[in-house]
């Protein structure tokens, strides 16, 4: 089990860029399925969760080079098999996201139980509904769904009863091979789904208000190759920006999706967290924050900051609010009503005098700012958590370690190196 030892670093300037979108890159690879003509993704790191994404695509038959560093050719032109590989499935929850460009191929998928979510139970529920509103059937046989649906898919108009951004990319992914215009309303509509549409466009999909919760699509028969940039990961930008105030930098990030981080920013400036932002270059800066205090309501009651379905503040941010508050003075109530794992980390915080109360999985009321100390924790299986928990270790001071840390290296394969560049005294332990 590999381990990091993180010692405190000292406040450094420095110019960096984020990740590129982990959710985006494991959803465009799929979408290749869908053209017999080849399709080149740049700007991909070799995670782990790439790996297991590019083992299923080649199981299936289809072939795929890296043509650099980070990107990679994939050719679907010939297709073998319509069997969605059990062992794989059970590696990567993603792997669902094969289902329904294979469906559009051989009007049927066998589809195996995909691996849990960490988060929470996530069923399946939303992704079968949909099924079944572009009038596919399915049946569940020993641990997987084999699924057909007519020699011509065919349009619905429909409202997901949840925004569920696994089901809508499926949908995405099947609708613009169904015959007639799919309109689809409380779509999921996240970075990473916007990014997967605007590759399907430039493949000559026809899919109307990609940044809205009601999307158009319209069928066309045959989609073209493309060449895609992979958008930089929100999530990092938001980690990043958390790590510059904790750890007292004053850093540049490039590439910074800025109109993604509209929300989170104005959710940072409720705990006094102020950044300069320039749009037309795509860059936010940090400088050393003087006050960092909580505000209240205008009622001066306790302040709450509480997740959404995009384009509101994002599920994914709440680690990172909840670490940031416990920098700053005075209270905040950190909610997610979505996610019933996401907050158990919070028990390995304590560990360094984290000040907290977990009113119920969905809430956490931090008090005051955290004298941090150093502290042995153990990562759990969320990535997330498992950030800020470093996060955490490299604004202690002295020496911290860090257990278990295979969750880090699915989104951050060289994150040691990468921090390291940047100030950080982190040794990776391989024992």
């Amino acid at each position: 089990m590999s381990k990091l030892i993180i010692t405190w670093w000292k406040p450094l300037k420095w110019t960096t860029r984020p990740v590129p979108n982990k959710n985006s890159i494991i959803k465009l690879i799929p979408a290749a399925l869908l053209t017999n003509e080849k399709v080149t993704i740049t700007n991909v790191p070799k995670t782990s969760d790439v790996k297991y994404m590019l083992e299923i695509f080649e199981e299936l038959g289809w072939t795929y080079s890296w043509s650099t560093k980070s990107s990679i050719e994939l050719d679907a032109s010939w297709v073998s098999s319509h069997v969605i590989n059990p062992e794989l499935s059970k590696k990567m929850k993603a792997s669902v996201m094969y289902s329904w460009p294979l469906l559009a191929r051989f009007w049927k998928v066998s589809m195996p139980q995909p691996q849990w979510c960490k988060l929470w139970t996530r069923p399946l529920d939303a992704f079968i509904e949909n099924m079944s509103h572009m009038w596919c059937e399915y049946t569940y046989t020993a641990w997987s769904y084999e699924v057909t649906c007519p020699d011509w898919l065919q349009w619905n108009s429909f409202t997901q009863r949840f925004p569920s951004v696994t089901a809508t990319e499926n949908l995405i992914l099947m609708a613009v091979k169904a015959k007639g215009t799919t309109v689809v309303e409380n779509a999921a509509c996240e970075p990473h789904v916007q990014d997967l549409c605007n590759m399907l466009v430039s493949m000559w999909a026809k899919i109307e208000w990609i940044w809205s919760n009601k999307l158009h699509i319209t069928w066309v028969e045959t989609l073209s190759g493309t060449s895609r940039n992979v958008i930089s990961d929100h999530l990092d930008v938001a980690w990043l920006i958390t790590a510059t105030v904790m750890t007292w930098w004053e850093i540049t990030i490039t590439d910074a999706v800025v109109d993604h981080m509209r929300l989170t920013l104005q959710a940072m400036s409720k705990l006094w967290i102020h950044v300069s932002v320039d749009e037309e270059n795509d860059t936010i800066h940090i400088g050393k924050q003087d006050l960092i205090k909580i505000k209240t309501t205008v009622k001066w009651d306790i302040l709450e900051l509480a997740a959404w379905a995009w384009p509101l503040l994002p599920m994914d941010i709440m680690p990172v609010l909840l670490v940031l508050a416990l920098h700053c003075e005075w209270s905040a109530m950190i909610t997610n009503s979505y996610y019933s794992s996401q907050f158990f980390f919070i028990q390995e915080l304590a560990k360094m005098k984290a000040r907290t109360v977990m009113a119920d999985p969905h809430r956490i009321i931090t008090f005051w700012p955290t004298d941090r100390k150093p502290a042995n924790m153990l990562c759990g299986d969320i990535i997330q958590s498992s950030y800020w928990m470093l996060m955490a270790c490299l604004a202690a001071e002295w020496t911290s370690t860090l257990n278990a840390i295979t969750p880090l290296f699915r989104r951050f394969p060289n994150f040691v190196e990468e921090f390291n560049a940047l100030g950080a005294d982190i040794t990776l332990v391989e024992e």
